[in-house]
């Protein structure tokens, strides 16, 4: 038995400029996709990349903290009556500190930065390169800066030696730079330090009227094995229910991808970005594929008059417009990924590509095509053979 011919490669495939025309149109139309989704994405998932980072169950936060970069405290004191409840193994309270935290390099302006207490204990957090930096914390003045803090703050994070020798100023009073650690930037924070306890309350003593740790913006809780998360959250919560809230950490990280997605205009802004470059897909697949229809009109028309149902012509086109899907994904995937670590090493956000957010643009780019080849096709459907030629 002869094998078939691959009609629709051989269409697609007959004038080789028109292809990469048609190939490049597609691509561009993915980058755009990949950009404006990757925007959505890294506004959504810079504001918890460092919660993510923690080691713990439970979080506690005010009441009154609509957001994580909302600088809203609560008392320590509601961390103290925790403590003691049978199904917690270990609490600690992180104070920050993001306005009123200026850094300032020598011979550069004050910047406001993000500024964590954080124990100097290991245990508490996922990433073994922060935890092997902690001891460092345990030097007066000394601080670790993140890698990612934007290059409008003059520090030398690339060269550890000159990060140290650099004369850096928090709050008016000396820090020591002693090293670096990843967590990225966000829309609200520009870069971040991380200082022991001690030296948080030293560099912020105007903080809770005297007593600078006497004010928690997050509280982190360790729970016993076999503990249900949820169960103690919703019994901490009760505590103090005007002051604060117990949540789960994967609960609190998607409660605050929710908010960024779905209540505030930016996350809307960039989904209709996508949108538009769907459009811009559509547009420029539909003129090619349409192009190839019309080009081979009279072969097409010999086809239908010797009985060839629609099913195959539109078979055909959903061929062609797959085939041109992945030749315009694959340029446009890897153009992206370039791209997102430009951005990400500029901007220091969380310009990532996962498994499921490029199928998502694979799945769009393959759409796009279709409903642009079904739109070039209405015409050869509807039409009588004897009028093709």
């Amino acid at each position: 038995m002869a094998p078939r011919t691959p009609l629709a490669w051989k269409n697609l495939t007959a004038d080789r400029r028109r292809l990469g025309l048609a190939a490049s149109g597609v691509a561009f139309a993915c980058v755009l996709m990949f950009m404006q989704n990757g925007f959505r994405n890294a506004l959504l998932d810079s504001p918890v990349q460092w919660v993510r980072m923690l080691r713990c169950d439970l979080v506690a936060i005010s009441r009154a903290r609509y957001a994580l970069p909302a600088e809203q405290p609560f008392p320590q004191s509601l961390m103290d009556r925790v403590a003691g409840d049978p199904d917690i193994t270990a609490t600690i309270s992180l104070p920050i500190e993001r306005i009123r935290a200026q850094l300032r390099v020598a011979g550069g302006p004050q910047r406001p930065i993000r500024t964590i207490g954080v124990p100097t204990d290991p245990g508490w957090f996922l990433d073994p390169q922060v935890e092997r930096k902690l001891d460092d914390l345990r030097v007066p003045r000394g601080a670790l800066v993140d890698s990612m803090t934007r290059r409008e703050y003059r520090l030398r994070t690339d060269d550890p030696h000159e990060l140290l020798r650099q004369a850096v100023e928090l709050s008016g009073r000396e820090v020591r730079l002693l090293g670096t650690v990843s967590i990225g930037t966000d829309f609200a924070n520009e870069g971040t330090l991380l200082v022991s306890q001690t030296e948080f309350a030293r560099y912020f003593p105007f903080r809770g009227d005297g007593d600078p740790l006497s004010l928690v913006d997050l509280g982190l809780i360790r729970l016993r094995g076999g503990a249900d998360p949820n169960t103690v959250a919703q019994r901490l919560t009760a505590i103090a229910p005007q002051e604060w809230e117990v949540l789960p950490r994967d609960v609190l990280v998607a409660r605050e991808i929710d908010f960024w997605g779905s209540q505030t205009p930016i996350g809307m802004i960039f989904l209709i970005g996508v949108m538009m470059g769907f459009a811009v897909g559509v547009i420029i697949c539909y003129q090619v594929l349409y192009a190839g229809i019309q080009d081979s009109m009279p072969e097409f028309a010999t086809l239908k008059a010797m009985g060839y149902p629609n099913r195959f012509f539109i078979s055909l086109v959903i061929r062609q417009a797959v085939y041109l899907a992945w030749l315009g994904f694959v340029p446009g995937l890897l153009i992206s990924f370039g791209l997102f670590q430009l951005l990400e090493s500029l901007a220091g956000l969380p310009m990532l590509i996962t498994l499921p957010r490029a199928t998502l643009v694979l799945g769009l780019t393959v759409v796009m095509c279709l409903a642009s080849g079904m739109l070039a096709l209405r015409k050869l459907l509807h039409a009588d053979p004897a009028s093709l030629f």
